[in-house]
């Protein structure tokens, strides 16, 4: 109990922290939109459209602020996991900021510049893969990581030798980009549902702390405790009507966040249950899509490309839409804490 209360404590300071820098951040972000600074917010349930879009910098800011002296002088030393070491704290926490200044960069242009292609695409995921893959074999650098990966079922480990470190990095890009979806589809921000992102992005890295925290890795759950602290002190900004967009720039923060706690886990199957509610927004709206793309057509709308913006095309309510996204991320999370205690239970057979 006494591990949990010191861990409260830095927890509620860093999600306080992400509402105060949105008192600040706010106001001036607004001012590089509309030309002009007004250091009033104005009423937190009101929107007159000049809300900015950059609440990564907000986000990464508050996690970094927090996350960096933890990760210095938290306890780790009772930790078990093989990957635990403050080095590898310490190039967990710069790939979130490194994957987030790309999401910044494609905010700018698109919202700031007004240039609506933003950064190249095939060169912002050839940048994401590098900056996983450097994390991948940055962690093996400085602790003994293994290449063997658990799987459920009672099928054991696979080793995946050399290929481990490219095929990491390959999952950790498509985790990030997943989580990008549930704020937006193809740079469509028109369906964004206000605190998607980080409702899920908490939930999820909620249940990867305790996950840790069954297979001793300490050092993870230092990390998974402050991202999951920031994006709840995010909700206050950008839950509908949102004062702050979450942005590119944040979306990909919460997607590198999970990906960073899942490798610290050395739980690599986590990427998968971790993205539960960002797995069911694709297919249903692949499902939506194929269903309705002649009633569609035949109106000259934009057929939905995500279930989240599908449920707002039927009249649901952006929180409506929350509480529907919180089952399956609560589900993915059960999943993530039963593999959890099998792991555990698995290696001590071993």
């Amino acid at each position: 109990m006494s591990d949990i209360l010191k861990m409260f404590v830095p927890m509620l300071l860093c999600a306080v922290t992400c509402v105060l820098l949105g008192l600040t951040a706010i106001p001036l972000l607004r001012a590089r939109m509309t030309g002009r600074f007004e250091p009033r917010i104005g009423s937190r349930f009101k929107t007159d459209g000049s809300e900015p879009v950059m609440g990564g910098a907000v986000l990464v800011l508050a996690f970094a602020l927090w996350y960096f002296p933890l990760s210095l002088t938290g306890d780790i030393s009772r930790s078990s996991n093989i990957q635990d070491s403050r080095a590898g704290l310490i190039l967990a926490g710069i790939y979130v900021i490194a994957v987030t200044a790309v999401g910044i960069a494609e905010d700018r242009l698109r919202h700031f510049l007004a240039r609506p292609a933003g950064v190249s695409k095939l060169f912002k995921q050839l940048l994401i893969y590098t900056l996983s893959l450097s994390l991948t074999l940055g962690l093996t650098a400085f602790s003994s990581s293994s290449t063997e990966v658990l799987l459920p079922f009672h099928l054991g480990y696979i080793e995946f030798g050399v290929l481990y470190y490219p095929l990491t990095a390959l999952v950790m890009t498509l985790a990030v980009n997943l989580s990008k979806l549930l704020f937006c589809f193809g740079g469509d921000t028109s369906g964004s549902v206000g605190g998607l992102s980080e409702l899920t992005g908490a939930v999820s890295l909620l249940s990867v702390s305790v996950c840790c925290r069954i297979v001793y890795s300490y050092a993870g759950q230092i990390f998974a405790d402050c991202a999951a602290a920031a994006c709840i002190g995010m909700l206050f900004w950008t839950l509908a009507p949102s004062k702050l967009i979450t942005g590119e720039s944040g979306s990909l923060c919460i997607g590198a966040m999970l990906s960073a706690a899942v490798l610290l886990t050395k739980l690599e199957f986590l990427f998968l249950l971790t993205s539960v509610p960002q797995i069911i927004d694709l297919a249903g709206g692949a499902f939506c899509f194929a269903r309705g793309r002649k009633a569609y057509r035949d109106t000259g709308a934009i057929p939905p490309r995500s279930l989240h913006r599908a449920l707002l095309d039927k009249g649901r309510g952006s929180y409506t839409v929350l509480l529907i996204f919180l089952l399956p991320a609560l589900a993915g999370a059960a999943l993530s804490l039963i593999f959890a205690y099998y792991a555990g239970a698995f290696v001590i057979r071993i």
